[in-house]
């Protein structure tokens, strides 16, 4: 398949349907050249200030877990009702007449509902309130978080999700969305969302499959693909584990991105991060975003690690961890990491690709993030 198949998947033709109407006429471009940009968020785990509002019914059948999560619902409310606000207004800011669409790399809200109904109501309050704040008429597009499908019984709250979602996706892009992993373009590049809780070799294999032929390869998924700095947490990757049984897929899934040589845009570790690395005859550069400002401090940019010798730094390794960072640690040619969030502008042409970062509601560029 070449270029020209390719664009038989643009967003508004993937499934026959015609170019028509705004989001299509947004997202086609124009050539191979194409300019534009696109205004990120990261996580965002909106909630209301009354927890009963979104949370009534919510339990769990351990308690010190739910106990953690509400916590989380207090530094949610917080958070709202100060920082983020002014966070999404400077990103609103940040849209201008070569903006194609607004995206938002998972957990969008914070979860833990009763029922569909209320999970439904959630989701749809938060992306009205996203999208009327940031940009009306530009398409906004959100992956699949670990958050949006949690809540007393997962199953029912996954449903759910994927009932509002595919529908809501399907009238942002102008196209037949029916399932969370799925694809559209922008000009000549292809953007693949993969709900990393939700998806198989199989589906990731078609969605590259049509996509052959483009300029440039994004894949948006709201967990990294790189085993992350943490002690705790370092397995949270797409098809990872703590006993890393998934280690064929893991590696598969590497290997195809290495080969398209792949951007990633993700988020899940409320962190701002750039991991560049080379390997299996191709590179995979990750750029990974949050929009959780639940400190102060994190409304600025101070970077805690930078190079590639800093990958792993932060952990206390165990036999476990150091032997999954060891078979990425040898491939990294660029690293940073910063406990920063904020709102994110890419910049894609064809031969530059680069983020630029505002931590917290800054009205100046905090960093320059050259991923091509």
């Amino acid at each position: 398949m070449d270029r020209r198949d390719f664009f038989k998947y643009s967003a508004g033709a993937a499934l026959g349907i015609s170019l028509l109407g705004r989001s299509a006429r947004l997202l086609a471009g124009n050539s191979k050249t194409d300019k534009y940009s696109v205004v990120i968020l990261g996580d965002t785990h909106y909630d209301a200030p009354d927890p009963e509002y979104y949370h009534a019914g919510y339990t769990d059948p351990n308690p010190k877990r739910e106990a953690n999560h509400r916590k989380e619902f207090v530094r949610n409310a917080d958070m709202w009702a100060s920082r983020c606000p002014s966070l999404v207004q400077r990103a609103a800011c940040l849209v201008e007449d070569d903006t194609r669409f607004v995206l938002q790399l998972g957990d969008l809200v914070q979860g833990d509902t009763a029922t569909a109904e209320i999970h439904k109501r959630f989701l749809d309050d938060t992306m009205g309130l996203l999208k009327a704040r940031l940009a009306p008429d530009r398409p906004l597009v959100t992956v699949a978080g670990n958050h949006d499908l949690r809540g007393n019984d997962d199953a029912v709250i996954t449903q759910a999700y994927h009932e509002y979602m595919t529908a809501r996706m399907s009238r942002e892009l102008g196209m037949d969305i029916h399932d969370t992993n799925f694809l559209f373009n922008a000009g000549p590049d292809a953007y693949i969302v993969i709900n990393f809780g939700n998806t198989s070799p199989e589906k990731i294999q078609d969605l590259f499959d049509r996509s052959r032929g483009a300029r440039h390869t994004f894949v948006v998924v709201h967990s990294p693909v790189f085993p992350y700095d943490s002690t705790s947490h370092y397995w949270w990757i797409l098809f990872g584990n703590r006993q890393d049984s998934r280690a064929d897929e893991r590696r598969w899934v590497r290997s195809l991105l290495a080969s398209r040589q792949a951007i990633v845009l993700c988020g899940h570790t409320h962190k701002t991060e750039l991991l560049d690395w080379e390997g299996d005859g191709g590179r995979i550069t990750q750029m990974t975003m949050s929009s959780v400002w639940a400190k102060e401090s994190q409304g600025s940019y101070q970077v805690k690690v930078s190079g590639a010798d800093g990958y792993g730094s932060l952990m206390e390794p165990t036999e476990a961890s150091r032997a999954l960072l060891d078979e990425y640690r040898p491939g990294i040619r660029r690293y940073s990491y910063a406990n920063a969030a904020g709102s994110y502008k890419l910049f894609v042409g064809d031969r530059d690709v680069h983020v630029d970062f505002y931590a917290g509601n800054s009205p100046r560029l905090s960093e320059r993030f050259k991923l091509r």
